[in-house]
């Protein structure tokens, strides 16, 4: 049985059912599942189970840090919201519960030694020899979010929850009628007589009027419009001015040397060897054997255990503990050299060595001094400025204005003159003001003469008012301020028009029979024929085409022309052949296709066993509370 679950996990079925419910709620809707309910600790119930609301949070957590990494970047909650997540967990969620209750009904249940095995082949808890390791393992949970009885609950679940959906799995096939088809359509090969006109190279394009340049910039005036731009006045109180202000004596640096010590210190490393048996009577041989002056390395031989385990690295206290707390208790009681009492782990009897030692180190007061004292700085610094924005915000609740609360409380104005919504000045360059990004942001909710309310910086480190002393609204830019960009634009559109015009000549000829070597040579253009190519564009090494003229050639009966503008060329080309394929099951695209076939079928089917399974059970989901959970 054991086989028969792993070869599912690997399947296209399982990546088909993932996918389902990756994409769940788009399939669903929301009219199926999601009906108010009073709040409470459930997130749904599905037939007579309950889902906790702990368990959506947790998951929302796991799939929050996992886009942060995909993206690269923090993904704030707010914006895995905006892009439906909570909507999306929750109901894939509802789904596995679905399949959970239709395995269960049926009495699947997958044993311990089973789901035991299934873990210990698991290639992401390998160490470098390639077997399994229980501190990597307790590692990758820990990282992942989950405790060790969790993540066995989920294997047997997975692992019940495939051998339940096996039938889809094994009973969608493609049928080869099909597959041939398919296969057919996406190796279809095509050619084509193609003229390229070029815009660069065309020949007596006419320069411009003044007249003309001015239509044309009345006519375009949304591609020459400067943006609006607000003058700014604002009063920010940064932490980090407050910081140069702030003397701090060398016991204040001591204080907060001896309060972050922790950071300081590189722990106690022990590199441990090991002989690991199955019995404790094997175990006990070889601490005899140990104890006798034999070394590790032979006893390891004589008593059977495996070398490549001998060797297990470096390993401080807490590390240690992963392996087993006893077994870390042991290791550091003991002086270089020497080697504990057999110990148990759940992965069989252990008799450790302490090969080496690294002691504790401690980097000096010396080398962490001056990072330290601005780190006494700023946290006091931050302490002032929390009282000092408290202080603002009564200077100017009382009447004072900006200018007023800036000289009382001894700050300098900023003052932005110009800017546009990206903070760029006239001139097109950044702003240059400390946090003038979330000035202009907060400056362009406000209208003109307004004046903020206290706003604390994106970054953390300040708070800040800002006033609109001005707004001059987006204005077409004067005619002789744009002359080279409209020069050029109207330079673009002419040559682009007179492409355009050269185009429908050649389309024309070619549909009335001419070659395309001949049309071309008579208007000055060049022409080339293509090789044999694929709707993918396979085939087009020598001569490229765009992919939408591609598309268009492949619509199109032989001999007819397709024209279409692009990027810098009009293209026209002519289908010269069209050639079919046989099916070829030992083609790697027929594979592809039939893979692909079979996991649409195996989709649509999980979709229906889905509608069908609500309907068994029925699903009620507590929208409050998921709201609830994510405030």
């Amino acid at each position: 049985m054991l086989e028969f679950l792993r070869k599912s996990v690997k399947s296209i079925f399982v990546k088909a059912f993932l996918g389902l419910l990756i994409l769940s709620f788009a399939a669903w809707g929301i009219g199926d599942i999601f009906r108010g309910r009073a709040a409470s600790e459930s997130l749904a119930t599905v037939g007579q189970t309950e889902i906790p609301i702990e368990a959506f949070r947790a998951e929302f957590r796991r799939e929050l840090d996992r886009m942060s990494q995909l993206f690269g970047q923090d993904i704030t909650q707010q914006q895995a919201l905006a892009m439906g997540l909570g909507n999306m967990l929750a109901s894939r969620l509802v789904q596995s519960q679905l399949i959970n209750e239709g395995a269960r009904d049926i009495g699947l249940f997958v044993p311990d030694t089973v789901v035991v095995d299934e873990i210990r082949r698991t290639p992401n808890f390998f160490n470098d020899t390639g077997l399994f390791d229980r501190n990597i393992y307790i590692n990758t949970l820990t990282r992942s979010g989950y405790t060790e009885d969790r993540y066995v609950a989920e294997v047997r679940t997975n692992m019940a929850r495939q051998q339940y959906l096996s039938p889809i799995s094994q009973g969608a096939l493609a049928p080869k009628g099909l597959v041939d088809a398919l296969y057919a359509h996406a190796k279809e090969l095509r050619s084509a007589d193609v003229v390229r006109i070029a815009y660069a190279a065309l020949k007596n394009v006419p320069a411009p009027t003044q007249a003309e340049l001015a239509q044309y910039h009345q006519d375009n005036a949304a591609n020459f419009m400067a943006p609006e731009y607000r003058s700014l006045t604002a009063v920010v109180l940064r932490a980090d001015a407050i910081a140069e202000t702030i003397t701090v004596s060398e016991a204040d640096v001591q204080a907060a040397y001896d309060e972050r010590e922790a950071e300081y210190l590189t722990p106690e490393t022990r590199k441990l060897r090991q002989i690991l048996v199955q019995d404790e009577a094997a175990a006990l041989n070889a601490k005899s054997l140990l104890d006798s002056g034999r070394s590790l390395d032979d006893v390891a031989k004589e008593v059977g255990a495996n070398p490549a385990m001998v060797d297990i690295g470096d390993f401080t206290s807490a590390t240690a503990a992963n392996l087993s707390a006893d077994i870390s208790t042991a290791v550091f009681a003991l002086a270089k050299g020497a080697h504990t009492q057999p110990l148990q782990s759940p992965l069989g009897w252990h008799v450790i060595q302490v090969s080496d030692i690294t002691p504790v180190v401690v980097k000096p007061l010396a080398d962490v001094r001056a990072e330290l004292t601005q780190a006494v700085k700023l946290d006091r610094a931050y302490d002032s400025l929390f009282d000092l924005s408290n202080r603002m915000e009564d200077l100017l609740g009382g009447g004072m204005t900006f200018e007023e609360a800036a000289r009382e409380l001894g700050i300098e104005l900023t003052v932005l003159p110009a800017v546009d919504a990206q903070a760029l000045t006239p001139g097109g360059q950044p702003a240059l003001a400390p946090h003038a990004a979330d000035i202009v942001r907060e400056g362009f909710q406000l209208g003109d003469g307004q004046d903020s309310t206290l706003v604390e910086a994106e970054d953390g480190t300040a708070f800040f008012v800002v006033r609109v002393d001005g707004v001059t609204p987006p204005a077409l830019r004067p005619l002789d301020t744009v002359m080279q960009e409209l020069t050029q634009a109207w330079d673009r559109d002419k040559r682009a028009q007179m492409a355009a015009e050269l185009a429908n000549t050649v389309k024309s000829r070619l549909e009335a029979g001419e070659t395309a070597n001949a049309v071309a040579a008579s208007l000055g253009l060049t022409a080339a024929a293509t090789q044999l190519f694929t709707r993918d564009g396979d085939g087009l090494a020598q001569i490229s085409l765009p992919a939408n003229v591609i598309t268009d050639l492949f619509a199109l009966q032989q001999g007819q022309v397709v024209s279409s503008p692009g990027t810098g060329a009009h293209t026209v080309a002519k289908l010269t052949e069209i050639a079919t394929v046989l099916p070829d099951p030992g083609n790697p695209v027929y594979a592809q296709v039939a893979e692909e076939t079979a996991e649409t079928m195996q989709n649509d089917l999980l979709a229906q066993l889905s509608a069908a399974l609500e309907g068994t059970y029925g699903v009620s989901l507590n929208q409050n509370a998921m709201i609830q959970a994510l405030q």
